[in-house]
């Protein structure tokens, strides 16, 4: 069983990632790739994936609606040599 959400039209599936001491749950949406990911940080609260598996859906809603999107940064860093 995975930790999955429907949100925006679509399905998400939720992964957890990090280390410890600054662990984050990664939502990657599994019906287009046409969609940044979205990550928020969950500390500890959560040490392994079967912990995060094995929140109730309403939890894992929760976590969906904190996450952020990591598109595309809206300026792009310039390098001078």
């Amino acid at each position: 069983m995975s930790a999955k959400v429907k949100a925006d039209g679509d399905t998400w599936e939720a992964k957890l990632g990090g280390r410890v001491g600054s662990r984050v749950v990664v939502f990657l949406c599994v019906t287009t790739d046409q969609r940044p990911y979205r990550v928020v940080s969950v500390g500890d609260g959560l040490a392994t994936q079967d912990d995060l598996e094995a929140l109730p859906g309403v939890e894992v809603d929760e976590l969906f609606a904190r996450s952020r999107s990591m598109g595309a940064p809206t300026e792009y860093p310039t390098y001078r040599g």
